[in-house]
């Protein structure tokens, strides 16, 4: 049975709260400005669209999503999907890839969705953790046993990590290609968070792409701050495309036409960095004042701080209205003393919800 969206579920419960007390503020989640859509003309919107996507939406996709792969085929728009989202991206992944001998892996910590998305296509999922202690780092040996030990015919990975933010290095992401190929086993890579980069190191980063075992998938939404519009997007071979586009066609048929004209006309217009670092900084700038154990994030706009004191937190972070998702939830009873902290927040939001942690010890 599958459980309940923790995301939403800790929403809910914020939504809740407030409208009792008058006050509560989700650590876990982003709170996002309103964009201003009122320049954008409906009237020129045209109603039918290709069941892969618009070929503009997947140049977009190639040239501000993708631009870590360098895409050679002179018809490289079939080897782009334009899906409903990046979770209806993965369903389509893991529903085409799902067979009676093929195991799935995830590494850990991981967005709970995979889990979910995963038994939903009626696959099996094996959990591979990396620790704090070890900045998150993969044991590539350690990694390479695991698949063999376990059967894992697709693996899965986010870069930048959701929760703890990590970035994964070339050299790094090219020795993963390397073991996952040479085990028959697909690598898929989650980039839902490529446009938001903080360290130089990562900014640059271009390999072919020519790979038979790698599909990248990625989310309109969140690089173009643009939640709600639900659209996402797959780059693999043509041979695989296909077979996602054939499931997506049947569960969802084209992508949300209004959606991919709406990204158009915002494709200039990535979330800008410079204010997210200003956000990253208030939140580790605390952190690092308390001795509080984390990650600082290469990417995305969370990050996986370990709690000093458990019991103390939970009581006083609820007193004071301030709810968060538990470490638990990304993976493993090993990650139970840390707590996502998203800090996409309105700035002052976020000023107030640093105020109510250090007036109450909440760390």
């Amino acid at each position: 049975m599958l459980r309940k969206s923790v995301t939403l579920s800790l929403q809910e419960e914020v939504d809740i709260i407030k409208a009792k007390k008058g006050f509560a503020i989700s650590l876990s989640n982003p709170s996002f400005n309103p964009r201003d859509l009122d320049s954008v003309d409906l009237k020129k919107f045209n109603l039918q669209g290709l069941l892969s996507g618009e070929n503009k939406l997947k140049e977009i996709a190639k040239n501000k999503l993708f631009n870590n792969w360098k895409i050679n085929n002179s018809k490289s728009r079939n080897e782009v999907l334009i899906t409903n989202g990046a979770k209806a991206a993965l369903y389509c992944i893991y529903r085409a890839l799902s067979t009676k001998n093929r195991n799935f892996g995830v590494i850990n910590p991981n967005w709970p969705t995979y889990d979910d998305l995963i038994k939903l296509s009626g696959a099996k999922p094996f959990y591979f953790n990396t620790v704090l202690s070890e900045n998150f780092d993969i044991n590539l040996d350690k990694l390479k046993s695991f698949i063999i030990k376990n059967k894992i015919g697709v693996l899965t990975i986010s870069s930048p990590n959701n929760p703890c933010g990590k970035i994964y290095t070339q050299e790094i992401v090219d020795q993963l290609i390397s073991i996952c190929s040479s085990n028959n086993c697909y690598l898929v890579i989650d980039e839902s968070f490529s446009a938001l980069t903080f360290k130089k190191e990562f900014k640059n980063i271009v390999r072919n792409f020519n790979y038979k075992y790698v599909i990248i998938v990625n989310s309109f939404s969140k690089n173009f701050h643009l939640q709600g519009l639900r659209l996402g997007a797959i780059l693999a071979k043509k041979n695989l495309i296909d077979l996602f586009t054939n499931i997506h066609i049947a569960i969802n048929g084209a992508p949300n036409n209004i959606s991919q004209y709406l990204i158009s006309k915002f494709s200039s217009k990535l979330l800008h960095t410079a204010n997210l670092s200003e956000k990253k900084n208030i939140v580790t700038s605390f952190l690092k004042s308390k001795n509080v154990e984390f990650y600082d994030p290469d990417g995305s706009f969370y990050l996986f701080p370990k709690i000093k004191n458990k019991a103390k937190f939970i009581k006083l972070s609820k007193n004071n209205g301030l709810f968060y998702l538990p470490g638990e939830s990304f993976g493993s009873n090993i990650y139970k003393n840390h707590y996502r902290f998203c800090f996409e927040k309105k700035l002052i939001e976020l000023n107030k919800i640093i105020k109510i942690m250090e007036k109450n010890e909440i760390y």
